[in-house]
């Protein structure tokens, strides 16, 4: 794969307090690379870094190829006194669009997202969420970072946000992201980077199923608690609904003991099926036939 960024040896300090020690990262096109680690470990401030938007104490930050498009995703968007339309206007004209290029842009990409042109003050956290991708997304960004793209969103919206970012990733854009969510990393993450007090704890491929290696499991009439227990289980994946029914996607070699574990419980199995990543692409949009070739 092409190499877009590399970090070397990159320290970040804030006055005498340091974040990030000895960071040597990469990542190439069409690629995904989820950071995880607890709060305080660096997660934000790497990118920070990565996305150009603070500079390193010591090392380097190199693009490789040029005029590398960057589009960032910051975790908190406030709900501007804007339209979605007028807001996108404004920030393609930072960018140096032409105006009748960003219209076009803007109109496919309200249409794709299935965003209503209201006013940004009566829109929920999932409706601001959109805009705040579809502002990175403006000029078809090489490399798109995300801190915690799937914060506060409902079941459904993360659903169709991980079918969004699936299609912005066949398309050939590399993601970044700070996440939490098991949901986002088994849907999208190629690699994860692991950081610890700043430090990179480990970061590697991640391992994947076979198509028939993972198994959907829906019930119901089980606890809060029992759902506790299943999540810490060995062979758990992510939830794909919390509700009744629930419904949890595992190992398919844990699945026989999990199902027997849930009905000892008090719990009703309602549906046993093979599972694939591909399942979850269901609801993602036709971006590539509503965005490509409408100046992208």
């Amino acid at each position: 794969m092409q190499e877009l960024l590399e970090l070397i040896g990159i320290n970040k300090r804030f006055g005498k307090f340091a974040v990030l020690h000895n960071i040597h990262w990469s990542i190439s096109r069409a690629e995904c690379v989820a950071i995880t680690g607890s709060n305080g470990a660096g997660k934000s401030t790497m990118l920070h870094v990565i996305a150009g938007l603070a500079n390193p104490s010591v090392g380097s930050r190199i693009e490789h190829g040029t005029s590398l498009r960057v589009g960032y995703v910051p975790e908190r968007f406030p709900p501007l006194r804007f339209r979605p339309s007028e807001y996108l206007r404004h920030m393609a004209g930072i960018q140096g669009m032409d105006k009748q290029e960003a219209a076009k842009r803007i109109d496919a990409m309200l249409n794709v997202f299935r965003l209503q042109d209201m006013k940004m003050t009566l829109c929920s956290k999932g409706m601001l969420q959109k805009v705040n991708i579809m502002q990175a997304l403006l000029r078809q960004p090489d490399l798109l970072v995300l801190d915690e793209p799937l914060s506060g969103l409902d079941e459904p919206s993360q659903m169709e946000m991980i079918g969004i970012l699936s299609e912005i990733k066949r398309q050939g854009t590399a993601i970044v992201m700070s996440v939490h969510e098991p949901l986002l990393i088994a849907s999208l993450a190629d690699r994860e980077t692991q950081l610890r007090e700043g430090r990179i704890e480990r970061d590697g491929m991640l391992e994947t199923d076979t198509e028939m290696g993972r198994m959907k499991l829906e019930f119901t009439h089980v606890t809060q608690d029992k759902m506790l227990e299943l999540e810490r289980c060995s062979g758990f994946h992510y939830w794909i609904s919390r509700g009744n029914p629930a419904s949890i996607v595992v190992s398919r070699k844990v699945a026989d003991e999990m199902l027997l574990d849930i009905l000892q419980s008090g719990g009703s199995l309602t549906r046993l099926e093979p599972w694939s990543m591909g399942k979850a692409e269901q609801v993602k949009p036709n971006l590539g036939q509503s965005m490509e070739g409408e100046g992208a």
